[in-house]
């Protein structure tokens, strides 16, 4: 896919949603697994202040005081977009502790908005000792785990990927920024990023025997049809578990279920990616 100014690049997913607590960062960590597990080669880029998916793989805080970089560096220093490799067999870019700078620093500067692409049409600051040179050739997927802000992240995100995929859960809150998110996927459409496609809604914390969760999905699947993945991810204690220990569910004993709905998800990503792969 090509696109403008653009190199050539593979799945470029971001992981997003206007609201918080809707399971991006699950969402993104267990789908990297899951496509790992079937051979992909997978890289995470955490861009939460938050820094739980960094914290979800091997990187240690306190390399920061060694100068290794992290997205910090990429947005705020023109750096190139450094990949480390977890014993899981994940590559990642890590997020950091100051990126209340990078909300500070990035409006300021020339093409704000424009910071990821630019990163991505050069090589890889490679740290794994395997020679990585080329996003096209080095990786199948690469995975961006988005904040709920600043709009200034959320644009770096949108422009630099080819496809979003947006977790959601059925409560009202969460539902009722889904429309302004989309209009904003449209507009980056139609002005920054005309390649951008939508691979769906992903349902996260469901719980069926809610009767306005179901209500709520009938709707969803009423208004959006097959944009409504048919796969989701219900509300499971091993899913909880895997959130605190900061691991995938595929590290968590008893967790059979989630583990096949996350499995099922990497299925029908790579169904809905097969034209960017």
């Amino acid at each position: 896919m090509k696109r403008g100014k653009t190199t050539q690049l593979r799945a470029v997913i971001g992981i997003g949603n206007y609201k918080g607590g809707v399971g991006k960062t699950t969402t993104t960590l267990n789908l990297a697994t899951a496509l790992h597990k079937q051979g992909y080669r997978v890289m995470l880029i955490d861009m939460d202040r938050q820094a739980n998916l960094s914290s979800c793989t091997d990187w240690n805080p306190d390399l920061e005081v060694q100068h290794y970089p992290t997205i910090y560096n990429v947005l705020c220093e023109d750096a190139p977009i450094p990949v480390y490799k977890s014993a899981s067999g994940l590559y990642y870019c890590p997020s950091t502790s100051i990126m209340n700078k990078v909300d500070q620093q990035l409006p300021t500067m020339r093409n704000p908005a424009m910071k990821m692409t630019r990163a991505l049409q050069k090589a890889p600051d490679d740290h794994t000792g395997e020679g990585l040179t080329e996003w096209l050739t080095d990786f199948d997927y690469i995975l961006i785990d988005s904040p709920v802000g600043p709009q200034v992240l959320v644009d770096n995100i949108l422009i630099a990927v080819n496809a979003v995929l947006i977790p959601i859960n059925l409560e009202g809150f969460a539902m009722s920024g889904l429309q302004n998110y989309l209009a904003y996927i449209q507009e980056i459409r139609e002005t920054e990023n005309k390649d951008l496609i939508n691979l769906g809604f992903l349902v996260t914390r469901r719980k069926a025997y809610i009767k306005g969760q179901q209500e709520a999905e009938e709707q969803l699947k009423k208004r959006y049809g097959k944009m409504v993945l048919p796969i989701s991810i219900s509300e499971r204690e091993a899913v909880s578990r895997s959130q605190r220990e900061f691991v995938s569910v595929y590290d968590i004993a008893r967790a059979d279920v989630p583990r096949e709905e996350f499995t099922l998800l990497a299925n029908e990503i790579i169904k809905r990616t097969k034209n960017l792969i």
